[in-house]
């Protein structure tokens, strides 16, 4: 028997241009940044199969197909795994490394998943005969539901996981093996985890790799996880990721935290896109997996130094994976508070609220700490200023976002300064242009509403619209689903103008404070040029009657 590595299959993954494949089999239509065509894998007279190039992603809203390259294959050429790999892989250039099975580690990685299984099933059986336990997360607010959503346990004083194995020595050494009980030097051993609320660690197919433990009262450290194993590698994996990925697969962001506590408490609270990294700082191979599962990671720290510190590196961390349709933002709460508290003492609304309107972007992050390391604003501060922001952005790949922020910075520090600052990028000297048309304002609006849904409010206001009437392709945009809104506007908008909206990357749109001002400024100046349009028509048409009557006049006295 023979197995492809994962690694490999990845791999392959990411060098496939699912466009392109599928361009080759189904004839494709650009819409927006998306590509479209009549499902292949049903009936259907009106498009309804799009194909993400940036998730490299395919679904269908008719029949619910979708996946990625390799089901595409065994779904529409009827390949099976290893076929739809083998085409792949050849399309690449590359060879597949087929080697021979390994039984003897097959089946001691069974042995430890099974192992996990077991400490996690008895960790969870001590939590239920432990008032000490049990009141202890009564205290910190933990629902019986939260905790059997994700598997909370206990390990009690002594050693109750080796007397469970007691006459198991198999058991025992896959436990001493994934270090959840110690040997001695002496020959005794001993539970690594006493007087601890357990917390399992699962990996992307929900099985158990490794514990972070809690200890109830006073004692060091107050964390404490599982060591490196075969199993468990800290740095490659994230608490609470298999769970909010059972509440969305494909969630629209995620929120990293710090503690497990946090994650939990988010949970309880109807928030459940919040991971932890298990308090040690963020990993390039943690980034790689976080962008792989949402398009926008959300940095959540306490708002003391330490806090700023941890989203520092996180930034200089996550620097290399940006790219253009990648987002990555940071929110630093009041100080003394964590997730945990503030959730609790003031709600799941109260966090959204932070999370949408007091989120840093990430530029706007690098600014605040050029300024705290160089305060001064004279030209060595300056200089320096933007000598250390460029080299904070020399791994970030090139592209748009890249342009855009580098443009920051030099405005930021001096160095550039743009007549107005929405202009998209630096332009030499032209001749005068003509205002704007109104096509221009509405495909802006449109723009600022795709990349803001909550911003539907503000333009189904019919005081927002000349005499009160809101068009009808706006009202019928605003009025659908966040999740269907591009798909559904391109039956009221023109190609041009909704790939102009989606396509829409300036300087403030990503901002939410500045995209409103930008929003109600132009529907002030929308609202203004009809009502004068409506105006100028209502004289011209006053002035051609008034000839008209003229002529009429001079035609009778004529006669």
């Amino acid at each position: 028997m023979s197995f492809i590595p994962e690694s490999f299959i990845e791999d392959v993954l990411a060098r496939t241009d699912l466009v392109e494949l599928i361009h080759t089999q189904v004839p494709l239509k650009k819409k927006g940044k998306e590509y479209t065509a009549c499902c292949p894998f049903h009936q259907e007279k009106t498009p309804s199969f799009y194909v993400n190039p940036d998730k490299q992603f395919y679904h269908c809203f008719g029949c619910g197909a979708n996946g990625n390259a390799i089901s595409f294959l065994m779904n529409y050429n009827h390949r099976d795994f290893l076929g739809a790999i083998e085409q792949l892989a050849a399309t690449a250039g590359m060879t597949i490394p087929v080697t021979e099975t390994d039984h003897a580690a097959l089946d001691a990685k069974a042995t430890w998943h099974a192992a996990m299984a077991r400490a996690n099933a008895h960790y969870k059986n001590q939590l239920r005969t432990s008032d000490e336990a049990v009141d202890y997360l009564k205290a910190r607010g933990v629902h019986g539901e939260t905790a059997a959503l994700f598997d909370i346990g206990f390990a009690p004083n002594g050693n109750s996981l080796l007397a469970s194995c007691a006459a198991e020595p198999a058991t025992r050494t896959a436990f001493e093996e994934l270090g959840l009980i110690i040997p001695k030097d002496d020959g005794e051993r001993y539970d690594r985890f006493r007087r601890r609320i357990m917390f399992p660690i699962r990996d992307k197919r929900g099985q158990v790799i490794g514990f972070g433990g809690r200890i109830i009262g006073a004692g060091d450290p107050k964390y404490l996880n599982s060591p490196e194993s075969e199993l468990f590698h800290k740095g490659q994996n994230l608490y609470g990721l298999y769970e909010a990925r059972l509440d969305n697969a494909k969630p629209p962001r995620l929120i990293i935290v710090e503690g497990y506590m946090d994650v939990v408490m988010l949970a309880q609270h109807g928030i459940r896109n919040g991971v932890a990294t298990m308090g040690t700082a963020t990993t390039d191979e943690q980034i790689q997996r976080l962008y792989r599962t949402s398009p926008t990671l959300i940095f959540c720290f306490d708002g003391d130094n330490a806090g700023r510190r941890a989203a520092t590196k996180a930034l200089h961390t996550a620097v290399p994976h940006l790219s253009d349709g990648r987002d990555l933002r940071f929110l630093f709460l009041p100080d003394g508070e964590d997730p945990d508290s503030f959730v609790q003492a003031r709600g799941r609304a109260a966090f959204i609220e932070q999370v949408e309107h007091a989120s840093l972007s990430f530029d706007n992050f690098i600014l605040q700490l050029l300024d705290q390391i160089e305060p001064g604003n004279d030209s060595p501060a300056r200089a320096k200023k933007n000598k250390l922001g460029l080299h904070w952005l020399a791994p970030l790949p090139a592209g748009a976002l890249r342009k855009i922020t580098e443009r920051r910075i030099n405005e930021h520090t001096g160095l550039w300064r743009s007549p107005n600052k929405f202009t998209q990028k630096a332009q030499p000297p032209q001749p005068p242009r003509t205002k704007p048309t109104t096509l221009d304002k509405e495909t802006l609006i449109l723009a600022l509403l795709l990349k803001h849904p909550d911003f539907s409010l503000h333009i189904l206001k019919p005081t927002a619209w000349h005499n009160a009437q809101i068009p009808e392709r706006f009202l019928h945009t605003a009025q659908q689903p966040e999740a269907h809104r591009a798909i559904k506007a391109a039956a009221h908008w023109s190609p041009e103008a909704l790939q102009m909206a989606q396509e829409c990357d300036f300087h403030g749109i990503n901002d939410p404070d500045i995209a409103l001002v930008m929003l109600e400024d132009t529907l002030r100046q929308l609202k203004r040029a009809t009502s004068d349009a409506a105006s100028k028509h209502g004289a011209r048409a006053a002035l051609a009657r008034f000839i008209e009557a003229c002529g009429e006049k001079n035609s009778t006295e004529g006669d």
